[in-house]
């Protein structure tokens, strides 16, 4: 397995708080710096283009900004993010690939293989 890049910064927009302490206790586990953020606004704010970067997205996100998400992965094509969400909103799911997330997956996939996911989109060899 390929070491984590020092530069690397998960950006989280997530606001259920028992999950987000599941995602960051992950990222600290796997040595990754972090931040979260509770809008599409503050999200797109703490992204830096210098860095490889993961911004994952929780669809179950009140007010989620679609127009912003969408300008945010237009913006830098190097991003990767990874938006989840309940298997069953097609809707939101649907909008998320619209957007341009890289991955869209169920919620629970993207609990069951966080590690890996992390560690796919922020290692050198990514």
């Amino acid at each position: 397995m390929t070491e984590p890049d020092s530069k690397s910064q998960i950006v989280i927009l997530c606001s259920d708080m028992l999950f987000l302490s599941k995602i960051t206790g992950t990222a600290r586990q796997l040595g990754y710096s972090f931040c979260t953020a509770l809008s599409c606004d503050k999200a797109a704010e703490s992204l830096l283009n210098e860095t490889r970067q993961l911004l994952l997205i929780d669809l179950n996100q009140q007010n989620l900004d679609w127009e912003l998400l969408t300008s945010i992965h237009q913006g830098d094509a190097s991003l990767t993010s990874i938006a989840f969400g309940p298997h069953i909103d097609t809707e939101r799911l649907n909008k998320a690939r619209a957007a341009g997330c890289t991955q869209v997956i169920p919620r629970s996939q993207f609990s069951a293989q966080l590690p890996q996911l992390m560690d796919a989109a922020l290692t050198e060899a990514a």
